[in-house]
């Protein structure tokens, strides 16, 4: 027996246009594999102060997708911050890219600064990278990202160091600058230049016919100072609203390490002296120029490094509640009395001490303060030297007086 089924015209018509949808929708589901794609990464870690690029930000697939890798979306800086997929999208059209061959997916990318180890080595790989000599005729496409990245770094404008103490007193934005942080760093100021990018300082020059105002987004005392630039019109209608870094530098005279050195290497051996503008925090804790003959590193250390306070290690050459040999020179007679150290002390460094007479209770001790020399040995001086944190300061008659009347009591 044979099965026969026939379709009436309605049936046949329903049929024809579901096909005609089915292929429409293969068809655009066609195109849709085929484009290339930009997939934005939830988050991401990069170095400090370096570009950041489409590439590190989303995984791309597809040509044309691939020719806009390097194109710069934003720059990392000591903080976390979110880059939008609009502003991604607004960046690659600017690039010139075409959105009918291109999908961007995703909504932001969360940019983290790398912390710790990983930061020192990405900052390192970023000076070696930007010291790679390329060949002139080296096309583009045959460089790696990080080549391209490096070579962008090496081709960004340099900063310049501007002498704001030139244009303290005046009404422009440098002279509003200025005022800004001779009020931040007092007695500083007079040695302080400010670190800006050429794109910055175009902010900051001034405007024919307009009012500035500069706004401080920070603390002034720090490394890196945000600045809001605001232009005006005289009748005060804002005209613009600029975002400007600055990078404060005190100039110092500072030791700094002409080899790799190892823990425990002499100061004397492996630093020179150098004259440098540093930042802030840096200068607050460099170690002092004059170097004590027994200074040592704490910490290994490369080539080219400032050395802080906390680098150096003196040996103590007294310790607290040791008995000391004080030498004190009264006109032509030498005086020299056995007193108790009442704190630690490296060579070079003025301690408080204690002169008590043989028989005699605490109370009537002699308080006293020398200069260490040596191991159990420290001097009277008419003027102290004050090398250290916790130096006992006294005056020089003080001092005189002091001396003078263990002198008689001996």
């Amino acid at each position: 027996m044979t099965l026969k089924a026939t379709l009436s015209p309605n049936a046949t018509l329903v049929i024809a246009r579901f096909l005609t949808s089915v292929a429409a929708c293969v068809g655009c589901g066609a195109s849709t594999i085929y484009a290339d794609t930009v997939t934005l990464r939830p988050s991401v870690r990069v170095a400090d102060g370096v570009s950041v690029t489409l590439a590190d930000i989303a995984t791309i697939d597809g040509d044309h997708a691939t020719s806009l890798a390097t194109l710069e979306i934003a720059t990392a800086h000591a903080g976390a911050f979110e880059v939008s997929a609009e502003a991604v999208r607004q960046k690659l059209a600017t690039a010139g890219a075409d959105f009918t061959l291109l999908k961007l997916i995703g909504t932001s990318t969360v940019v983290r600064p790398v912390r710790g180890r990983a930061a020192d080595l990405a900052v390192r790989e970023s000076i070696d990278a930007t010291s790679i000599k390329t060949r002139k005729n080296a096309s583009d496409s045959s460089r790696s990202p990080a080549q391209t990245r490096a070579a962008k770094i090496q081709a960004s404008p340099a900063e310049a160091l501007i002498d704001l103490s030139q244009h303290e007193g005046k009404a422009t934005p440098l002279g509003l600058t200025a005022a800004l942080f001779a009020n931040a760093f007092g007695s500083d100021f007079a040695s302080l230049r400010i670190a800006v990018r050429a794109n910055d300082l175009a902010h900051l020059e001034p405007k024919a016919g307009m009012r500035s105002e500069v706004v401080a987004k920070n603390a002034v005392r720090s490394d890196r100072v945000y600045l809001e630039v605001i232009t005006t019109t005289p009748d005060l209608r804002v005209v613009s609203r600029e975002r400007v870094r600055v990078e404060p530098r005190i100039s110092r005279i500072v030791l700094v390490t002409r080899c790799d050195a190892r823990r425990g290497a002499s100061l004397e051996e492996i630093s020179m002296r150098d004259a440098r503008y540093v930042a802030p925090t840096v200068a607050d804790r460099v170690a002092d120029p004059e170097i004590p003959v027994d200074a040592t590193l704490a910490r290994t250390l490369p080539e080219g490094t400032v050395l802080s306070s906390d680098d150096v290690l003196r040996e103590i050459a007294i310790r607290r509640n040791e008995r000391v040999l004080v030498r004190r020179e009264v006109g032509m007679v030498l005086v020299e009395i056995e007193a108790i150290a009442l704190e630690d002390g490296a060579a070079g460094d003025v301690i408080a001490l204690e002169h008590v007479r043989p028989g005699r209770r605490g109370r009537e001790a002699q308080a006293l303060s020398a200069e260490v020399v040596g191991r159990g040995r420290a001097v009277m001086r008419t003027t102290a030297r004050t090398n250290s944190p916790t130096t006992t300061r006294t005056t020089a008659r003080a001092t005189d007086v002091a001396a003078e009347s263990i002198a008689n009591r001996s």
